[in-house]
């Protein structure tokens, strides 16, 4: 699992603290404010058995159902995982979260975040996914990961639940 782990670190990029100013940032972070659900993943890659661990944090299957609630006016926010099965715990994550845009390509960040809202891990490092589709009503992110020594991507794909942002 720790050989897992450090595959998955390996496909991470590091993040920055800020959040841009551009004005197609400031629309996409109104369009994600709200509370959210992870209807469904799919792993894409060879044909074969895959198994993530997602964000250092929990299975991939135990993101099916969990709850994120996006406040874009500080950037910040929550995720909460499902008990979907006997092993899947129910856990809750702050975070710090921003958007970044490079050569046409936009993504989706995050940190993990403390009470106060400040990084919990000092090195500032976080999780970037590739946003594949983002609308008022869905989302979809593409997460880079290895499993076994090959890589392939999980697709979370989101659908807004409502505009209340209750942490």
């Amino acid at each position: 699992m720790k050989a897992l782990t450090v595959a998955l670190l390996g496909c991470l990029f590091l993040l920055s603290c800020g959040s841009s100013s551009s004005t197609a940032d400031k629309t996409n972070e109104r369009t994600l404010k709200g509370t959210w659900t992870v209807e469904d993943i799919d792993f894409i890659g060879e044909e074969g058995l895959y198994k993530a661990y997602m964000f250092d944090n929990t299975d991939s299957a135990c993101l099916r159902g969990s709850e994120w609630v996006f406040i874009p006016n500080n950037n910040t926010g929550r995720f909460t995982t499902n008990a979907s099965n006997s092993t899947c715990q129910v856990t809750s994550s702050r975070m710090i979260w921003s958007f970044y845009e490079t050569e046409g390509a936009r993504y989706f960040q995050f940190k993990y975040a403390d009470e106060k809202n400040h990084p919990m891990d000092k090195s500032k490092t976080g999780y970037r996914s590739k946003i594949e589709s983002l609308s008022a009503s869905s989302m979809v992110l593409r997460v880079p990961s290895t499993y076994e020594g090959k890589s392939f991507d999980v697709l979370l794909k989101f659908s807004k639940v409502s505009d209340d942002i209750n942490l």
